[in-house]
């Protein structure tokens, strides 16, 4: 009589969550990190660093912050925060907005150093050679330092005159324009673009103590 064969038991399923969409699903391979579905969809899997112990771990919602073992330890959803991880993730947030500042602060002065203001003229090789001219020049080789006031005052230049191109040179050093771009300016022109623009009300002062930079970023974080 012949040999019936014996029946091959059944697979063993293992109840898998897709590390790519997040869904539960059966699977013959113990291993499976991904669900039918998104392997037929060639469905990437998306990690993120764990904010408790800087694990990567599979993140298929994009709004976990812990990674499982992390959260569990905690006692909370991957998805949420405890207030200390929302205190660090605050003052995280609170330094990238200061560094981006900063970053379009140094492209604005970037931009500029090479730039000519505009509505100015060149300084022509007359003017360049007067009393003017030199006392510009020195302002600007020496980024009005005291050693370049001290020039200045013995000019034979009138002191309304002085005061003025010191005025003129620190408005533009002020705005970031770099000191080659502002060698080749005419100072006589630059003067009179300053008219009626000296200060004449000298504005109250309400916090002689102004905070440091520091100390902002304290205040906006709380911590004042």
């Amino acid at each position: 009589m012949p040999v019936a064969k014996s029946k091959k038991p059944p697979r063993q399923m293992f109840l898998k969550t897709c590390n790519a969409c997040g869904e539960e699903h059966e699977t013959h391979k113990p291993k499976a990190s991904r669900c039918e579905t998104c392997i037929d969809e060639n469905r990437r899997i998306t990690y993120k660093t764990c904010i408790s112990c800087d694990a990567k771990f599979p993140a298929p919602f994009g709004d976990e912050h812990n990674c499982i073992s992390c959260a569990e330890d905690l006692g909370i959803g991957q998805a949420e925060l405890t207030p200390e991880q929302r205190e660090t993730i605050k003052a995280e947030e609170t330094l990238a907005r200061w560094k981006n500042k900063v970053a379009i602060l140094e492209y604005d002065l970037d931009e500029r150093s090479n730039a000519k203001p505009k509505g100015t003229r060149k300084m022509t090789n007359k003017i360049k050679e007067s009393a003017i001219g030199v006392a510009w020049l020195e302002l600007v080789s020496r980024d009005g330092q005291v050693s370049s006031l001290s020039q200045l005052h013995e000019r034979d230049i009138d002191e309304e005159t002085k005061l003025r191109l010191v005025m003129a040179f620190t408005r533009l050093r002020l705005k970031g324009y770099a000191l080659d771009a502002l060698a080749q300016l005419c100072p006589i022109h630059l003067m009179s673009l300053d008219e009626d623009k000296a200060i004449t009300d000298l504005p109250l002062v309400e916090n002689p103590n102004p905070p440091t930079p520091q100390e902002l970023a304290e205040i906006e974080l709380g911590l004042h």
